[in-house]
């Protein structure tokens, strides 16, 4: 068994490989000590948005406004036990974005959908990677090779993050044969980027890949490994109530334990 099979990961994914990246320390919580955490009101927005979006796309016919109805009824699902102050500004924002992405991504025409299924799934073996790498298509444009990565924000990037250029290089396929697209949709525009470089980028994900890999064989003993490794609480990450007391249940009190100045990421 190789180091990820012995501490029980079937497969590695562009949010799991970015999670190591980004917070080390909370990737070992929830692989490792399988301790996952909510998320928030802006990742509830995305998933919303893209709710909205997709039933524009695959029925082209679809009103606006029941678009938008589907991606508010999607929100109010994912937040309606929640009392987090965030949850109005998040939902001021879906139906302005589902309707500018909606008038962008229409030009596209309907997406491919393998096996009758909306959403894509990918599965492949990556070389210098011992564990299947898995993926999710948001939208597969089978008659122009294009694939359309959608992410909901209140600001537009200027371009592509590292994070979503390591996505992006998984989405190609083996040999990049489809190009990638990530559209960034605000209340106010949407910008899409066309990914380029997507060999480097694959071996960017290689690499933190194998940097996980170095990690998981220097013990069998997830706790510990997770214990040598401690949180940054100023990160958005740890924004959520929920995340802070897994931070204090591992790690113990903390004096930057205070939830941060937290601000609409784009969402993963």
């Amino acid at each position: 068994m190789n180091a990820f099979q012995r501490h029980g990961i079937t497969h590695l994914s562009a949010s799991s490989v970015n999670l190591f990246v980004a917070q080390p320390a909370l990737w070992c919580a929830s692989y490792l000590l399988g301790k996952r955490t909510a998320v928030g009101p802006a990742a509830h927005r995305g998933t919303a948005i893209e709710c909205g979006v997709e039933a524009g796309l695959f029925d082209p016919d679809m009103p606006l406004e029941d678009c938008q109805a589907k991606a508010l009824a999607k929100f109010h699902s994912l937040t309606r036990l929640s009392a987090d102050p965030r949850i109005e500004k998040e939902r001021e924002a879906i139906e302005p974005t589902v309707a500018i992405a909606l008038n962008e991504l229409r030009q596209y025409g309907v997406p491919h959908k393998p096996d009758g299924e909306r959403q894509h799934k990918i599965s492949y073996m990556v070389e210098g990677v011992p564990v299947p790498v898995w993926g999710y298509l948001d939208f597969e444009f089978e008659q122009h090779g294009i694939i359309v990565d959608l992410k909901s924000t209140l600001r537009i990037p200027s371009e592509i993050s590292a994070a979503h250029a390591r996505q992006g290089a998984i989405y190609a396929g083996p040999g990049g044969n489809w190009q990638v697209r990530f559209a960034y949709a605000s209340p106010k525009k949407i910008s899409v980027y066309a990914l380029e470089n997507v060999e480097q980028h694959l071996r960017d994900f290689v690499s933190a890949a194998q940097a996980i890999e170095r990690l998981l064989e220097l013990s069998d003993d997830g706790e510990k490994l997770t214990r040598c490794l401690a949180p940054d609480l100023t990160s958005f990450y740890w924004g959520d109530a929920s995340a802070r007391a897994l931070a204090h249940e591992i790690w113990g009190p903390s004096p930057d334990s205070a939830p941060p100045a937290v601000t609409a990421a784009v969402n993963e």
